[in-house]
C-alpha cells in the first residue's frame, strides 16, 4: 500500500512547500531535503530565525490569504497553534469542538473573514486558526497537505477528510508518536496526510523505531529499532533523572533527590525517551546520577 511519507515526497523533488504558522522546524527540514518551503509567520523572533537559517517568509499573517494567490506552492504544510486544543493548555478549543466540526459542515470556512469573524465570537481568534487550512486547501487545491496538531484535534482532521473527499482528495488522519520516527521524546500528535489523486491510497509512514510502553519501558515492538533515549541523543547519564519535578505525595512511588521526596512518575531516567516538551519544559531538571 503507497503511504504519503513527507520525507520520500519531498527529497530532491522540486516540490514547493507553503508552511503556514511556519515557525523554522519544517522549513529547515524542507531545505535539508531539497525542496523549497515559503513561509507564513507572524512571530518577529521567529521570523529573524527563519532569516538566519536562510528560510523565505513571504508574510507574515494566515488570515492575509490572498497574498497566497500568484505563489506557485504544490504542497500545504500547517501545525496551527494548539494552545486551546492541548490539555497542557486552557482548553477553550476543546470546549468548542462542536462549533468547529458545525462550522465545518456548513462550509463557513469558504468564506475568510466569515472564518474569522466567527472565531473573533467565540472569544479566541486561535480556535478558527484551526480551520484556516481548510480555506487554503478549498482555495488553492495544493497537491499534497500536512497538517499536524495535538490529539485533541483530531475529530477536525477527520472532519476535513469528508471536505477534501469531494475535491478528490485522498486522505488519512490519525495519531503518531514522534519516538517510533526516530525523535529522543514521547510526543502524540494528530496528523492529516493528503494528495489530490482519488486513486491514491493515503497511509501513515511505517514507523521505524518501537513505540515506548510508559508501564513497561523493556517492552519493544518487534521488527523496528529501539526508541532512542536522552542518553544517546544528548549524552545524558543514564542514570540521571529528567523532567518537572514536584514535592512526592502518597500517590505513586517516590523518589529522594537531595534528601528531598519527589513524584517519580513526574521523571525520567537518562535511558528512556523524554516526556513531550511542552511550556512547562522551562521548569524541567536534570539529575545526575538520581535514578
Amino acid at each position: 500500500m503507497p503511504d504519503i511519507n513527507p520525507a520520500t515526497l519531498l527529497a530532491g523533488s522540486g516540490h514547493v512547500v507553503l508552511d503556514l504558522f511556519a515557525g523554522s522546524g519544517v522549513g529547515a527540514a524542507v531545505k535539508q531535503l531539497g525542496a523549497d518551503e515559503k513561509g507564513v509567520e507572524q512571530m518577529p523572533e521567529a521570523q529573524e530565525t527563519r532569516r538566519l537559517n536562510g528560510l523565505e517568509t513571504v508574510y507574515s499573517d494566515v488570515w492575509d490569504v490572498e497574498k497566497a494567490e500568484g505563489l506557485e506552492f504544490d504542497t500545504l504544510w500547517a501545525s496551527p497553534p494548539c494552545q486551546t486544543f492541548s490539555v497542557a493548555g486552557k482548553g477553550a478549543g476543546r470546549k468548542a469542538l462542536d462549533d468547529v466540526l458545525k462550522t465545518i459542515e456548513t462550509g463557513k470556512y469558504e468564506d475568510i473573514v466569515q472564518l474569522r469573524a466567527w472565531a473573533t465570537m467565540l472569544g479566541d481568534e486561535r480556535i478558527g486558526l484551526v480551520l484556516s487550512p481548510l480555506h487554503y486547501i478549498w482555495r488553492f487545491r495544493p497537491e499534497y497537505v500536512v497538517l499536524e496538531q495535538v490529539p485533541a484535534v483530531l475529530p477536525v482532521w477527520n472532519a476535513y477528510v469528508r471536505e477534501m473527499e469531494a475535491w478528490g482528495y485522498s486522505s488519512w488522519a490519525g495519531h503518531l508518536h514522534s519516538e517510533q520516527y526516530g525523535a529522543p521524546q514521547t510526543r502524540k500528535r494528530a496528523f492529516l496526510l493528503a494528495k489530490r489523486d482519488p486513486d491514491w491510497v493515503a497511509s501513515p509512514p511505517p514507523a521505524n523505531h518501537s513505540k515506548y510502553y510508559t508501564r513497561d519501558p523493556q517492552r519493544m515492538d518487534p521488527g523496528v529499532k529501539p526508541w532512542v533515549s536522552m542518553a544517546e541523543a544528548l549524552d545524558f547519564g543514564e542514570t540521571d533523572l529528567v523532567g518537572f519535578p514536584r514535592k512526592g505525595d502518597w500517590r505513586g512511588e517516590v523518589v529522594s533527590i537531595g534528601g528531598q521526596p519527589f513524584r517519580r512518575r513526574d521523571l525520567r531516567s537518562g535511558a528512556s525517551p523524554a516526556q513531550a516538551v511542552t511550556e512547562k519544559v522551562r521548569s524541567w531538571s536534570r539529575f545526575e546520577d538520581a535514578a
